[in-house]
């Protein structure tokens, strides 16, 4: 059976493309022949080229130099007169942030601080009523005034009195000092006894003789002055509008006594905390002043950064967009680099491709 199929195996046919099998071999042999013999040839070109493109490269370099230094001494001036620039609008944007602060602090402190009122202004009693008295309004025409809530007033009256024969016999008067609201109402009253310092009749002879070259001369007078305390109150709601002072003879009596002169004092005096802040005023200007100009600043840069810095914002974006174009000009040269590389590189084919290629 093995014999008999030994006997009937079919012999292979033979393949009918070996003769283009044996030109491909021959025409690979003769490429690998001519690119063996040729490649010092090529490598003697490429480093012609290399050193023909470093030449060309040295060139432009020291053709650019002087451009570049040129260019480098603008790009410095440039730089320091924006500085200069930008410096100035700093500066003024910082000087004016400064006025607003300082003015914004003043107001405030201002509002806030509380003056006492200090007034001395003369009276002029009416001597037609029966009780003499005067008024004193605080609604005047040349300057008014008003006493703010919370503060103290002290009323004080002072008196010129001659040291006449009649106002030693008058002795004791009551003086009567009245707060008025708007409306004409009292709102605080006040009354207490007055009279001339006692001298004796030897005190008023000594003092004459001593003092007679000066009273002839009219340098000294015989009067005394007097110091009334008359009333304290805390303002409050009904405001005081005017002060009424009134004289009022001793009882049973009907005499008044003889002026020069009477003038009344009003002071007040703010709460402790006011008047430490009136007393601190100007500690109080610049600290607050300083507070809003930080709080200026800090707004300023948080929020309008460009106004403050509008040549650094410009600076930064042209440096960007001069960065991109880098970018690009540094891709498309090295793009270009790779595609002479390739062309200048020669080509290599195996015995494996040709025969790929053929078949």
């Amino acid at each position: 059976m093995k014999q008999q199929d030994n006997e009937l195996k079919i012999p292979e046919p033979l393949r009918a493309d070996w003769f283009m099998v044996l030109v491909t071999i021959q025409a690979d042999l003769i490429y690998n022949a001519l690119v063996v013999l040729s490649s010092p040839f090529f490598l003697l070109y490429r480093s012609y080229r290399r050193a023909v493109a470093t030449v060309s490269a040295a060139e432009k370099a020291v053709k650019r130099a002087p451009s570049r230094i040129a260019g480098g001494a603008g790009r410095v001036v440039r730089r320091t007169w924006f500085g200069l620039l930008g410096a100035c609008h700093v500066s003024m944007v910082m000087v004016l942030a400064l006025i607003l602060a300082v003015v914004i602090g003043v107001g405030i402190v201002s509002l806030y601080v509380e003056k006492p009122v200090v007034v001395r202004d003369r009276l002029f009693f009416d001597y037609t009523e029966e009780n003499p008295s005067a008024v004193f309004s605080f609604d005047k025409k040349k300057k008014s005034f008003s006493v703010p809530v919370g503060h103290s007033v002290h009323v004080s009256l002072v008196l010129w009195m001659p040291e006449s024969e009649f106002n030693r016999r008058i002795g004791v008067f009551q003086l009567r000092v009245e707060l008025l609201s708007l409306k004409g109402e009292t709102i605080a009253r006040s009354s207490q006894p007055c009279m001339l310092r006692f001298r004796s009749k030897p005190i008023r002879l000594a003092r004459t003789f001593v003092m007679s070259v000066p009273l002839i001369a009219g340098i000294a007078n015989e009067a005394q002055t007097m110091r009334i305390d008359a009333l304290k109150h805390h303002e409050k709601w009904p405001r005081t509008k005017a002060v009424r002072a009134t004289l009022i003879p001793r009882a049973q009596t009907w005499t008044l006594p003889q002026l020069y002169e009477a003038e009344i004092v009003l002071n007040s005096k703010p709460p402790w905390i006011k008047r430490m802040a009136y007393n601190w005023k100007w500690t109080l200007c610049v600290w607050t002043s300083m507070y809003l100009y930080v709080a200026i600043l800090t707004a300023l840069l948080w929020c309008f950064r460009p106004i403050l810095f509008p040549y650094t914002s410009s600076r930064i974006t042209a440096e960007s967009e001069n960065l991109e174009i880098e970018v690009v000009e540094e891709e498309q040269e090295a793009m270009e680099r790779r595609r002479r590389e390739r062309r200048n590189q020669p080509r290599q084919r195996s015995f494996a491709t040709t025969q790929k290629s053929y078949t």
